[in-house]
């Protein structure tokens, strides 16, 4: 990874996740070992490591510099060979004189997918030697150094949402009969459920009005028969248009009334009304 791909910037909030205290930096370069696996911490759901190599990683580029890797732990169950974890991550080194945590972290491709293959992810150059060993810049003091590691593991929850528009359904006309209207009185009456755009609704005439208009006018609801399904997160909208055809002539036109509703929530008014003069 080449070191323009490298972000590095400096904070006084500790790693989140985990730290890492070498207190002989010293001789552990000066072993013929060439990289230190941490102890086991947990972030996310899952075990990991971090790998630090104190002369650098020479084949990732890591000549003059520290090397340091998140790696995901042998120790995680996984179901099966084609198991992956998604992961921002941020590693650290303590600036102990300025009481600061370098922090250096991906710029171009934040997130790194962790899976069979692949199961390590790193900076080749994460700090060169140099600036490392510099008394005055506190990443090395009394041969002691601290490193860390911020692990954000990105989890889908299965939470969705679908905006579902229906332009002129095919079942989008309904037709309600009253036989011998002038008999029902003031007696409300229903239509049986009828379904258009998978929501099942019904209409509700007021043959004397409801509210102030009752006596006046004729009243024609539309109703959600289904609202018990309907919730304030998910409400429903409806484009409609009432029509009471003349019957006596086809050439002219009868009543009509067209509106909206938004939203049909499953709370307070479950009915859409409109009035047509006596």
């Amino acid at each position: 990874m080449g070191d323009n791909a490298i972000s590095r910037e400096k904070r006084s909030l500790p790693p989140a996740d985990y730290s890492l205290k070498i207190e002989s930096f010293k001789l552990l370069s000066e072993s013929t070992v060439e990289s230190f696996e941490s102890g086991v911490f947990k972030s996310g759901g899952y075990n990991w490591k971090l790998v630090f190599y104190p002369n650098g990683k020479k084949n990732d580029g890591g000549k003059d510099h520290l090397s340091l890797y998140l790696k995901i732990d042998d120790s995680n169950p996984h179901s099966d060979g084609t198991w992956n974890v998604n992961v921002y991550y941020k590693l650290f080194v303590y600036d102990q004189l300025s009481n600061q945590y370098l922090v250096v972290q991906d710029a171009k491709a934040p997130m790194r997918r962790f899976d069979r293959r692949k199961g390590e992810w790193g900076f080749g150059k994460f700090l060169d030697l140099a600036t490392f060993n510099e008394p005055s810049n506190g990443y090395l003091v009394d041969e002691s150094c601290v490193f860390g590691a911020e692990v954000y593991v990105v989890k889908p929850t299965g939470s969705e949402e679908i905006l579902s528009l229906v332009s002129e359904p095919d079942d989008g006309t309904y037709r309600f009969t009253i036989p011998a209207f002038g008999s029902v009185g003031d007696t409300v009456q229903r239509s049986g459920e009828f379904t258009v755009g998978e929501r099942n609704w019904q209409l509700v005439v007021y043959p004397a009005g409801s509210g102030g208009d009752r006596g006046n006018y004729l009243t024609v609801s539309l109703k959600l028969a289904d609202y018990q399904k309907v919730t304030p997160k998910k409400p429903v909208y409806a484009e409609f248009k009432f029509k009471i055809p003349n019957q006596y002539s086809r050439n002219r036109a009868g009543a009509e009334q067209t509106g909206e509703y938004p939203p049909f929530t499953g709370i307070n008014s479950l009915l859409a009304s409109y009035v047509f003069e006596a």
